[in-house]
């Protein structure tokens, strides 16, 4: 391997970390709007979604 292959290894590493981390604040809000717990505007700050964001989950 050289140093080019370890950059795409790494950058792709930390898409998926990127990923994983959106996915939790994604869950994160779904389960604060399932349980009724605080405004869409709390659950954004919890969250660390935007109140936009957490305004399309509410409605699914």
């Amino acid at each position: 391997m050289n140093l080019h292959d370890y950059d795409i290894m790494e950058e792709s590493r930390n898409e998926g970390l990127a990923q994983g981390a959106r996915e939790a604040k994604i869950q994160t809000a779904k389960n604060m709007l399932k349980m009724k717990l605080g405004s869409i505007e709390q659950i954004a700050q919890v969250s660390g979604l935007s109140i936009k964001e957490v305004e399309e989950l509410d409605k699914k």
